[in-house]
């Protein structure tokens, strides 16, 4: 299927100062390269430039500090052009902020749903797994939440359960090994043959209990082939166990984001254990402050490798007497149902399914990342490139997600699966928006002390924001370029700058 949108002339706005000459939207989008956003949402979203001097930034400016609230919401075409798994659970949502807390999870959740799923990506292949951040103030209604861990619910419960039963039968056997050996040994005669003790079952589950000890929660992924989720609301109870020195998994975290090998030992056994290519996915919710806690700078390694969504406090008291609200549990119980048998059947499978993109789509893919890392290099900070880098990853993991779940959906099965432009665009739209979440955070994080370099103005973003205040006063670039980099023949970069 391909989106009639994705074939019109497509642009990414490019953020413009809020101080400088008057910008020309029309004579700007005749010199802009091709990119994956419709140039018809970018105008929608574009509103008039403030008077000279004014405080308030434009939509669509880079902005450093905060973005405008209304720009980080998700639109309904992102909704609505979700593979059918997805789109049903946020159709019963009827608020906006549970129905974006609940895809957020929900991406995380079916990201650790889909093994055998596979694509190729920079030097190696790559799962769909995901790490996933929803930020929110204690008690705005991060809830929402809880209905994406209903989606894999059904396979934790079948898990759980053939391990019961196949605890029974090892108890059963292992009574039996108990008389056996009795026997064997009070055998005189050396007529009984010596018993085999049963080995005892490895404990499966798909969601791993964040408050663990490193070497609990990697014996656990190892127990079920390597894959698993760790779903926590309370962030903390994972910061908690990452503190300890018998918890300190943040390394084994930060290896399964690329499926690097995790190496543990097992002192019970005394067993050297080694789980390759391990495929974990995570979902965390917390308070700002709680992140602080298993994240303390944005340098921390983990920042990088979670999709971050901060959600914004609903003003209204909602109606907590909403009996449509009491169909919940069936229905997402329902969607679990159908991402077992989605599940299973890919478990079954021999070899992967292996995922790509068009030519068209890694070019437009390619285009689009280098711009925001330009942008971000100019106007944020270099410190962010590895985000950015990893946004590219997350971005191929979604699309990779919604392919498999679109082919599950039409019944269009096959070894190798390509990604249509609905379920492209829409990937990087959902990042695209996580994009500003990020970069809102990252403004609001501490930054780790660096030495004081001759420049007073330690960041880009200051920089920028000394100029305009200066260009606002009337100074010429010379000037400028004087006061805030410290030599005026670098006028052309202050000029670069407040016209870009």
């Amino acid at each position: 299927m391909t989106n009639d949108a994705s074939q019109r002339k497509d642009t990414t706005l490019k953020r413009t100062p809020d101080i400088g000459p008057v910008f020309d939207f029309n004579t700007w989008t005749a010199n802009q390269p091709e990119t994956v956003i419709p140039i018809e949402d970018l105008q929608q979203e574009t509103e008039p430039q403030p008077t000279e001097g004014s405080n308030v930034p434009p939509q669509g400016s880079f902005q450093t500090e905060t973005e405008t609230p209304e720009t980080e919401y998700f639109t309904q075409a992102i909704f609505n052009n979700l593979p059918d798994t997805l789109k049903n659970g946020c159709s019963i949502l009827t608020d906006r902020i549970e129905k974006e807390v609940f895809l957020v999870g929900a991406l995380g959740v079916v990201s650790g749903l889909l093994p055998n799923v596979r694509g190729f990506y920079d030097t190696r292949y790559y799962s769909t797994n995901l790490y996933c951040y929803v930020l929110a103030r204690y008690g705005s209604g991060k809830g929402a939440l809880s209905l994406s861990y209903l989606l894999g619910a059904v396979v934790h419960r079948r898990k759980k359960e053939q391990y019961q039963q196949a605890l029974t039968e090892y108890k059963a056997d292992l009574a039996r090994y108990k008389k056996d050996l009795k026997a064997f040994q009070a055998d005189k005669k050396g007529l009984v043959e010596e018993p085999t003790e049963p080995a005892e079952p490895p404990l499966t589950v798909l969601f791993i209990p964040a408050n663990n000890s490193r070497t609990g929660a990697f014996e656990l992924l190892n127990n079920n082939e390597g894959r698993g989720i760790i779903f926590e609301t309370e962030g903390d109870t994972l910061a908690d166990s990452v503190k300890q020195d018998y918890g300190n998994y943040s390394d084994g975290l930060r290896k399964a984001f690329h499926h690097e090998s995790i190496t543990y030992y097992r002192r019970t056994g005394k067993e050297y254990c080694e789980i390759e290519n391990p495929e974990m996915s995570v979902v965390l919710s917390s308070t700002f402050d709680q992140l602080l806690n298993l994240m303390p700078t944005a340098e921390n390694g983990l920042f990088s490798r979670f999709l971050f969504y901060n959600l914004t406090p609903n003003p209204n008291f909602k109606n907590v007497f909403d009996s449509c609200k009491s169909s919940y549990p069936a229905h997402f119980g329902r969607i679990g149902e159908q991402l077992a048998e989605i599940y299973d059947h890919l478990v079954s499978l021999a070899e992967p399914l292996t995922i790509r993109l068009t030519p068209d789509q890694e070019g437009r893919f390619i285009r689009l990342f280098q711009h925001w890392k330009d942008e971000i290099r100019e106007f944020v900070s270099e410190d962010l490139d590895g985000s950015v880098n990893r946004l590219g990853l997350i971005a191929f993991r979604i699309a990779m997600m919604f392919t498999t779940l679109r082919a599950f959906d039409t019944g269009e099965i096959t070894d190798m699966l390509t990604c249509s432009d609905l379920d492209f665009d829409n990937a990087l739209k959902i990042v695209e928006m996580l994009k500003r979440h990020v970069l809102r955070l990252y403004n609001q994080i501490p930054k780790p002390k660096k030495s004081q370099d001759t420049n007073k103005f330690s960041t880009k973003s200051e920089q920028l924001e000394k100029a305009r205040k200066l260009y606002s006063q009337g100074k010429n670039y010379a000037e400028i370029a004087a006061d805030v980099l410290g030599d005026a023949k670098r006028k052309g970069t202050i000029w670069k700058w407040l016209n870009a």
